[in-house]
């Protein structure tokens, strides 16, 4: 597509082969972005791209584990390879998982750090000069937990927290370079990541419905508003900034 909000702009995102990745990829498209998909199932990252190109918009893909640095650095320069400039990247993928402290295992903590921490860090540190060229912005996907405490949800909590404040921090560091960095706070949102969620035996129930809301959680194209906007040049004023979209879950 030649017309649209983002005609002319590349944009990539991780966590494209599902949920809100996949949706938010296909209307990138649909504003006449370019786009770069990036996520480990190939299958979901091809569906994507079928979806974008019926649409009529043009993607390039990459499938690769981002809590390695390397292939952060590999899927931005498939970006730049096949456009030749970078305007958004929106760091979507996660982990999410629920556990009792007593049942943290080793490598579940490590896994939740590289997926939610390390990975949009990575793809952060290898973007950010092609962002800077093209005065672009950057969009972390967090979460109301990184606000709120949730029982059996700590390394995801601590994750998505330490991820605002990559955000923030890397804001103050860029104030003086062309280019926006901000972040987005889902609260229940009905991907398969969260309808797959596995709740183990034993948990209190009543600690977990204190941050399931009242109101029924979010449908994906709710939270791709906000994210399209933050990407937007609408949004030239909007810096360091967390959006929340949540349905009142921070509210009291």
């Amino acid at each position: 597509m030649t017309t649209g909000e983002f005609a002319g702009k590349a944009v990539l995102v991780t966590g494209a082969a599902s949920g809100l990745g996949q949706a938010a990829s296909i209307r990138f498209a649909m504003e006449g972005a370019r786009l770069c998909l990036v996520d480990l199932d190939e299958s979901g990252l091809a569906a994507t791209a079928d979806a974008i190109n019926k649409a009529g918009g043009f993607s390039v893909s990459f499938s690769g584990d981002l809590g390695r640095q390397a292939n952060c650095a590999a899927a931005v320069a498939a970006a730049m390879d096949a456009f030749g400039r970078l305007d958004v990247l929106c760091n979507v993928a996660g982990m999410l998982r629920m556990h009792k402290l007593a049942d943290i295992a080793v490598v579940d903590w490590e896994r939740l750090l590289s997926a939610n921490l390390s990975a949009p860090m990575y793809m952060m540190q290898a973007a950010m000069p092609h962002l800077i060229v093209a005065k672009g912005n950057v969009i972390n996907v967090v979460s109301t937990a990184a606000f709120l405490g949730q029982a059996y949800m700590a390394p995801y909590g601590a994750t998505k927290a330490a991820l605002l404040s990559l955000t923030r921090s890397f804001a103050m560091e860029f104030m003086h370079e062309p280019v926006r960095i901000n972040a987005l706070a889902p609260g229940g949102m009905l991907t398969p990541m969260a309808t797959g969620l596995t709740i183990p035996d034993g948990l209190a129930l009543d600690l977990v419905g204190r941050y399931m809301g009242i109101r029924p959680p979010s449908e994906i194209e709710d939270i791709v508003a906000p994210l399209m906007f933050l990407a937007s040049d609408r949004a030239k004023s909007v810096h360091g900034a967390c959006y929340t979209a949540d349905n009142g879950i921070t509210s009291g």
